[in-house]
């Protein structure tokens, strides 16, 4: 969000070429923006795609049913914000509805996750 102490509106006292240069500061400084956000959605993805290098995580997901060949960072993460949910996080709850495509929609299967986390939190 822009902090309007900073913005300079254009006014009947700024000349036209004033304008355009203050035009292209923002826009130069949106660029940089754009460019360390997605730097830092690529290093997320490179670190997400990487194997798991602790056996009791690795072991973890086989348990559960991961192929092995599918194993890697961001199905663990997955697990942890499943078992968050489970332990009735709403936060995670609310989070997996989102992964799964159902945050906010209103369709017949919009319970079911929260039934699911009730059935799994009472084993």
């Amino acid at each position: 969000m822009a902090n309007e102490e900073n913005l300079i509106p254009f006014t009947s006292e700024q000349s036209r070429e004033e304008a355009v240069r203050n035009g292209s500061k923002g826009g130069k400084a949106s660029g940089e923006s754009r460019r360390k956000r997605k730097l830092l959605k690529d290093s997320m993805n490179v670190l997400l795609n990487l194997p798991v290098g602790n056996t009791r995580d690795y072991n973890a997901l086989v348990k559960i049913g991961i192929p092995i060949e599918d194993i890697d960072n961001s199905q663990l993460v997955v697990l942890a914000l499943f078992n968050q949910a489970k332990k009735g996080d709403i936060a995670a709850i609310k989070e997996l509805r989102n992964l799964i495509g159902e945050d906010g929609k209103e369709n017949e299967s919009a319970g079911q996750l929260e039934t699911l986390i009730e059935g799994l939190k009472d084993e």
